[in-house]
């Protein structure tokens, strides 16, 4: 490991107890015999998948005590919708997360036949260049920085350096169902590549470098556009000059996009689906695309990255002065407070808290809150009645939104969309 990659830096080991991460677990070791006060720290996902996990867990325990490195344990549940290999892998990166402190790097034990087998399953998926460019020594996922300093090393090598060293580890079971991808490659199709092409996990590596170099270009020569095209602000993409541009332009564009929200890369097809469906659909429609947990809207020549909401249009909430109310699908929680003036509310949500005066409601009215309403509303008295869809069309709030508004009324009369107007 070069020293300029350690500089200014803690270290959380992703670790498995297997070979690859118990050799990068004593490299670390040895290094911080070098530089005792180098921050270093181990993660053990506990998968749960195998009746050894228990015993997997201690293990690394009893390493990790033996190597004076601190351990954490995570259980994780998996969903494994796109298969089990797949669910892991995404269930640990989301467990390490949380854990990461800032400026500190997470290191994971990929080797260089790892990237043998990332390759060949990018081909099977049929990924681009920026899917075979595969793994960098340093880079970054899901807004996580990765080190993986054991990359250019074979799995031979770690094997040779671990029985040297007297090393202990584990054997996943798992390792050997050629039911599994990565398996089939491991076991049935890497061991005839090598013995007809000794190099072929090298070329491998350099065609891998290759893809990861013509993406950097990409991402150099059209980055000055998507900067113009991205607001950071609420992270939206505008869509206006998207006619005069190329299908591989608007790929890459796209991609850009999703990127910056570190959203899982769609199909081909979905993204020729995402462009011809929604960004090109009529100007009076309100088309979106799913992706996972999230769905891409179109809103003023924009496109929009949201949460899967839940229909809430029906919902009625009867509020109580001086309590707080929880309001659905996440929304937070409003407290009514009485005060000379009127009535304050405070909305408190995740990343924001929000403060508004209503007028003080008639005595021993009903107080509601809802989340549809159709029809005229006065703003003033001195203002004429104005269609609702209007009020919001000026405040140019968009159409998924407006049915999140938390709606207050007195009675059946509409005081205020908290955020967007109150009634004078």
């Amino acid at each position: 490991m070069q020293q300029h990659q350690l500089e200014h830096a803690g270290f959380l080991l992703a670790y498995s107890g297997g070979l690859d991460s118990t050799v990068l677990l004593s490299l670390f070791a040895r290094l911080r015999q070098q530089q005792p006060h180098l921050p270093v720290r181990a993660i053990h996902i506990h998968h749960g998948l195998s009746p050894n996990a228990d015993q997997w867990a201690q293990h690394c325990r009893q390493q990790c005590k033996q190597f004076n490195i601190a351990l954490i344990i995570e259980k994780v549940r998996l969903n494994p919708t796109n298969g089990v290999e797949e669910a892991a892998r995404r269930a640990r990166y989301h467990a390490f997360k949380p854990h990461l402190q800032p400026n500190e790097l997470l290191v994971t034990a990929h080797h260089l036949n790892d990237q043998s087998e990332n390759l060949l399953l990018a081909l099977k998926r049929g990924s681009g260049i920026k899917g075979l460019a595969a793994m960098q020594v340093r880079s970054e996922l899901w807004q996580m920085a990765i080190f993986r300093p054991l990359l250019r090393y074979s799995r031979e090598q770690l094997e040779q350096y671990a029985l040297a060293q007297g090393l202990n580890w584990v054997e996943d079971e798992s390792n050997q169902d050629t039911h599994y991808d990565r398996n089939f490659l491991r076991h049935g199709i890497m061991p005839a590549l090598r013995q007809r092409w000794p190099t072929i996990d090298r070329t491998f590596q350099r065609s891998a470098q290759h893809c990861f170099e013509q993406q950097q270009l990409l991402e150099e020569l059209l980055s000055p556009l998507f900067q113009q095209l991205y607001r950071t602000a609420d992270r939206t993409l505008d869509i206006a000059p998207f006619h005069t541009y190329s299908r591989s332009k608007q790929h890459f564009l796209l991609r850009l996009w999703l990127e910056q929200s570190a959203v899982e890369m769609p199909s081909q097809r979905q993204l020729n689906e995402l462009i011809d469906n929604l960004i090109f659909a009529r100007r009076d429609s309100q088309p979106q695309l799913q992706l996972g947990q999230r769905v891409i809207r179109r809103h003023q020549h924009r496109l929009y990255l949201t949460a899967l909401y839940a229909d809430i249009s029906t919902t009625i909430i009867k509020v109580e002065l001086e309590q707080s109310v929880t309001l659905p699908d996440n929304l937070g929680t409003l407290c009514f407070q009485v005060r000379a003036n009127g009535l304050n509310v405070i909305w408190r949500q995740t990343e924001k808290i929000s403060k508004f005066v209503l007028p003080p409601p008639p005595p021993q009215q009903k107080i509601e809150i809802r989340f549809a309403y159709s029809g005229k509303v006065r703003l003033a008295a001195e203002r004429a009645n104005q269609d609702i869809k209007k009020i919001w069309q000026q405040s140019d709030i968009p159409p998924w939104q407006r049915q999140r508004t938390p709606l207050v009324c007195y009675g059946e009369t509409l005081i205020a969309g908290l955020g967007v107007f109150i009634k004078e």
